[in-house]
Parts: C-alpha cells; structure tokens; sequence
C-alpha cells in the first residue's frame, strides 16, 4: 500500500496501489495493522473485568440509589458495589444460572431498564459461557414477541413491568420456560398466573443467596474471543427486527478503538496542539440512561470498566433524570442529540427570561468564552461569573460529554464545550460495527464533524450514482471494515450477504463526505430516498433531521412519492416552547400567525442548511400527540415506522396535496384572467 500523510490532518488517507481508492485511518495506525486490543492479556470481556477488578478491587464500580422506604418515586443517595465485591455477587448469580435455571447452549434475554442486576446478568453469562440478548424496554408487543421467538430464548431477565406481558405473549405462543424477576416484591397473583402458564419464577435475590453456597471456581467456562457474546436487535422500521451478532473479539476491538481513538494522546498533535487528550480516571463517574440494549451505553460502560471509572444508573425513570445527576454529579455523560438540544432549550429559554443586564452578561461571556476555546485558552473570569450555575444543571462536575446516534449540529456542539466542559465528542458508529467507526476530536477543531476513524477501523466511500454522490469529490456511502465489524445478522445470511462484502466492508447506508482536515462528516442517509416528479431526488430522513432542530418542533415527519414534485410532513410543536396548553392548540392552529411562524422556521433551517426548493415541505399538518412506541407508529430507538405513519394519515397527506393543487389551479385560473 501508498500512504498519503498530511501533518495538517487528523486521519490519513490511505490509497490501495491495485484500485486507487481513498481510504481513511486514523493516525494512530497508518497503513498498518488495525488495533483489535488494548492489552495482550485482555481478549474478552471476561478478561477485561477480572483483570481490572484485581488492579481496583476496593474501587467503587456500579451505583444505584435506594429507595426511601416503601416510596416507589422518592430515592435517597447512591449505595455503591466495589470492582471486587460485584465479582463475587456476578460468581454467585452465575453459580445459579448453571445449577438452576439455564441449560448449556441456552441465550439468557434481558428486558428491563439500566439496573445493577441487567448488567450483573450480563457479566455472568460470559463467565459461565453463555450468550446475552438485550430487549429493549419500550418494546412493543409484535417485536418483542418476533425477538423472543427468533432468538430462541427459554429464560429472560426483567422487571416486574414485563410479567404481564410475559404472561400475554407465553399464550400467543412464545417457548419462555424461566422467569427471573429484579424486583424483591411481586404481586402473588402475578406468581401464581405465571405458575399456571407452566413457567418457573425466580427472584434475583433469591438466586443470589442460593449461588453463595453453589459457586466453585471450576464452574468458570472462561470464553474465547471469538465465540459470540452478545446478540443485539435493531429496530424494524420498515420489516422485522435483525439480530446483530457480536462477539468478544468485536467488543475488544471496539473498546480499544475508544481508548485510543479519542483519549490516547498522540505526540505530534500534542506538539500542534490539535489534539487534547482526555483519559478516565478512578475518580470519573458515568451516568447510565441511555438504554443497555443500545450498543452506545454498553460500549462506554465497558470502556469505563477498563479504566477503574464508576458507573451511576439512573433511578427508572427519565422524568427523575435531573434529580439523579443532581445526587450522582458525574464527571461523564453521553446521550443522543435531541438530550442535548432540550438541554439547550431549557437553559436558552431561562436566559431570554432574564433582565435585560443579564443577557448582555451571557452573551458577553458565551462569545469571549468560544474564542477562548478555539485559542485553547481557559475563561476563569466568565466561569465564574456565568457558567459555573449552569453547569450545575449537569452536577457541576461533568467533564466529558460524548454524543452519538445523529448528527450533532455545530451550534448545539459548541454551547455544550462552552456551558459545560471543552471536552466534547461526537461519534458516529452502528450496532452493526460495535459503536466504532469515527470519533471526535477534543478541542477547537472538532465542531461539524464526527473525528477521524478510530484506529480499529477503516473507512471508504462508494458512489451512490442515484443521488449524484462520488467517491472522486469525497463523498459517497460510508463503507466501514475492521475487527468491530460484526459477524452477520442471526439466522439471516440473506440480509448479511446485501450488507457484507467478501472483504470485509460493511455498508452503512449513510452518506458520508471526507473533510480537508481527515475528519468524517454524516451528511445524509442513503435510505428513504424519493425520486420525485420533477426527476429530483429527496432524503427524507435527512430532512427530519434539519427541520427538528427547531425549539418549537418535537417530531416532524416528512412524506413525499414520486408523483408529486414537492413534500408534505406532519408536525408535532413543542408546546412548552410555544407557551401553548394542549387543549388550546386546536384554536391556535385556526390563528394565520401560529401558521406562519411555523412556516417561517422551516423556511429559515430551509436557508441555513442550503436546501433546494424542491426538498422544502409546501403544506403540513399540526398533531397534537406525540408519535409514540404504543402506537407503533415509532420503534425502540425512536425511529420512524413509516408504513405506519403512512397508513395513519394517508387521507391527512391527501388532503395536503389536495390544498396545494387547488392553491395552484386558483392561481392559474386568476392569471390566466389577468392576461386576457
């Protein structure tokens, strides 16, 4: 191989003598080998907890708060498990789940919210040779019993919110044989009802006293990095779920990518002062929300282990979200950009509230501040004059927050690094590459862009002719391929086949452009592309995408076919931001000014993102409820059903043609009676 390397970048270009084409790697790596570990002696996850339970035994690992007395909705202050005493709780629930409740070759389902005992489950499945797979909360009843089914499973983990269901989907037919509860009380009704159904019912504490006396160390089955770990199911927003298979090997791989990719320092750039290091420390705390069963928080909480970080779930319930960072004051934080960007509005609409003085001051300090941060200077005067109360929004001690699962928008990228920590990523990865691909990179360089590669993989581009994408002008598909790639979708070689080359290239789907400066941009999505009328193409997700960035906007749905040259959308406002009670929305709507100021909104995002005329929605329509996972009209990880939406407002859209169509013959008739 040619290496091309340019001191200026953050990644290389590597180009392949035999077929020229443009590959980017991270610097780390160059044209050599791919990093598919960290440490020689850590090849699995069984490796990885082990060995950094001996190097912190007495260090705090896993926080979850207690609940004041028999209050379901009131909690108290964290109690913590230390790296040595989780060890020895995850042997005793392992001890149990070989002597009890799973047989060899058995998949152990886990279907409740972020909790001690979702990942004490985890851990012992890969210390007694088992495989996990993660449901996520929200689902509904056909996925999760498609899932359940698929997936073969005969004993699930959950929280007392599930037995019913349970007990509905055993009667529609699912093989569950084992239930295993992680709430101490359950309705003795329930028990008995799942009883009847011929299924067995245990308690997570009860397996945990039961396994103290059962546990031996020769019942360990010490896995392989290559035997499958996980399998992890992505939403089905046009068909049904897939099953992601992931093994050890992938996992290492990833995490590796995430040490190095964003937290190793690399001398060079140290020297140009492009790139600042960030590395966890004993003392750093993650706050666990986003959901297990999505391949973002595992990743980070598996990274955090390999480090001696401790992590801090959240109490159930996102509503409890702010009381829980309040208590937990964590020093890192990922989430998905829409967390970030009603943080924004929250913190935004506070100051517009403010005296006349006191939004002269922000301002004042939020623009000396910025150009402090691009110089990597520190603002010590207007930290404490202005931002040191926001940042208590977040505990106050947040010092690296990482976003990933969609673009994060430049404006909402820089107020985070301003508000509350220079120390702000965006990443870009998929269930499907085990969360690796590009990382960003700390400091003044990072902004609109996902980083260079991580140094476990490689990235290209391919043409995509139909939406005039080439890989000649830096943009094209995202291919991506290393060892975080997966293994291929369970039982369905079809679908891995379409997805995987025979060389190892996973293609994405999403759209992609190479910067000058090495780094990754997503810059559209190769799915939902609609080829209207006029001949032109539109991305309707990439619409979605630019048109919620709006405050006053919480979901728009963007529609467009191929017989029509313009689209449609269904919008949801924010009523909060509008200062609207829900029951007067249907009377404001009826007011041209309400109308307008939506239309303007879409208009001024419309300029910003430099959209064509044809791609701008030309009439929408107001709903006042949310599309919701109980509707089926949104999957588990918040993405559009689109079929069912359609099916939903089909006469909806008609009739947003239908106005438009008749808005036009109107106007044609009136200037056809002009002219004579």
């Amino acid at each position: 191989m040619s290496k091309k390397f340019n001191k200026n970048k953050q990644g290389i270009f590597v180009e392949e003598e035999k077929t020229g084409e443009k590959i980017l790697r991270s610097y780390l790596v160059g044209d050599g080998e791919l990093q598919s570990r960290f440490d020689s002696k850590i090849k699995t996850l069984y490796d990885l907890l082990h060995l950094n339970a001996k190097k912190y035994p007495n260090q705090r690992y896993i926080g979850m708060r207690v609940k004041k007395g028999e209050s379901e909705t009131e909690f108290g202050e964290y109690r913590w498990i230390t790296y040595q005493r989780y060890v020895e709780r995850k042997n005793h629930f392992g001890a149990c789940l070989i002597k009890l409740v799973l047989e060899p070759g058995d998949t152990l389902g886990i279907w409740c919210p972020n909790c001690v005992e979702w990942k004490l489950a985890e851990d012992s499945c890969y210390s007694f040779g088992y495989t996990v797979v993660s449901l996520y909360d929200t689902l509904g009843f056909e996925n999760s019993k498609y899932i359940l089914n698929h997936s073969e499973i005969k004993t699930i983990l959950c929280d007392k919110t599930k037995l019913k269901k349970l007990l509905y989907l055993k009667k529609q037919g699912i093989a569950l044989k084992k239930i295993i509860c992680v709430d101490k009380e359950v309705d003795v009704e329930i028990k008995e009802q799942i009883k009847e159904s011929g299924m067995k019912f245990f308690t997570v504490g009860t397996l945990l006293r039961k396994g103290k006396e059962l546990f031996n160390q020769d019942m360990i089955k010490i896995p392989k990095p290559e035997d499958l770990a996980t399998i992890m199911y992505t939403s089905g927003t046009t068909g049904k779920p897939k099953g992601v298979m992931l093994t050890h090997s992938n996992i290492i791989a990833s995490i590796t990518g995430a040490k190095y990719g964003l937290f190793f320092v690399f001398l060079f750039f140290v020297c140009l002062s492009l790139h600042r290091g960030f590395k966890i420390q004993k003392d750093d705390i993650l706050i666990s929300f986003l959901p297990l069963a999505h391949i973002f928080e595992r990743i980070t909480e598996w990274w955090m282990t390999s480090e001696g970080g401790s992590i801090g779930y959240y109490s159930g319930d996102l509503s409890r979200l702010a009381d829980d960072i309040t208590e937990l004051k964590p020093t890192v934080m990922i989430g998905v950009p829409r967390v970030f960007t009603r943080l924004y509005d929250r913190i935004m609409n506070t100051v517009k509230n403010k005296g006349k003085i006191e939004r002269l001051i922000f301002d004042k300090g939020f623009s000396a501040k910025t150009k402090n941060i691009s110089k990597d200077k520190n603002s010590v005067f207007w930290d404490l004059l202005v931002f040191k109360k926001i940042k208590k929004r977040l505990g106050g001690r947040v010092n690296l927050i990482i976003s990933g699962s969609a673009p994060l928008s430049e404006e909402h990228h820089n107020f985070l690094r301003v508000c509350f920590t220079k120390n702000v990523s965006q990443g870009y990865g998929l269930t499907e590459t085990t969360a690796a691909g590009a990382l960003g990179i700390l400091g003044g360089l990072s902004l609109g862009n996902c980083g260079p590669p991580k140094p476990c993989c490689e990235i290209k581009l391919v043409d995509v002719p139909e939406m005039n994408y080439k890989s000649k002008n830096n943009v094209g598909e995202i291919w991506i391929r290393g060892p975080s790639v997966f293994q291929g979708y369970f039982k369905d070689e079809k679908k891995t086949l379409q997805v995987l080359t025979e060389d190892g290239w996973f293609k994405t789907g999403d759209i992609g452009r190479f910067n000058e400066n090495g780094t990754l941009s997503i810059i559209d999505r190769k799915k939902n592309i609609i080829k209207l009328s006029n001949g032109e193409y539109i991305a309707l997700e990439q619409l979605e995408s630019i048109f919620v960035q709006s405050r006053i906007i919480t979901q728009i749905w963007v529609y467009a076919n191929s017989f029509e040259d313009f689209p449609v959308a269904i919008i949801v406002p924010d009523l909060n931001a509008l200062k609207i009670k829900k029951e007067n929305l249907e009377e404001e709507i009826k007011k041209p000014q309400f109308i307008k100021r939506l239309k303007m909104e879409i208009f001024k995002l419309a300029k910003q993102f430099q959209l064509t005329p044809f791609s701008i929605p030309r009439n929408f329509y107001i709903e006042s409820n949310l599309f919701t996972i109980e509707d089926d009209l949104i999957t588990d990880t918040m993405k559009y059903k689109r079929i069912n939406l359609l099916n939903k407002y089909q006469e909806t859209i008609n009739n947003l043609y239908k106005e438009i169509h008749e808005e036009e013959e109107k106007k044609n008739k009136s200037q056809l009676k002009e002219k004579k």
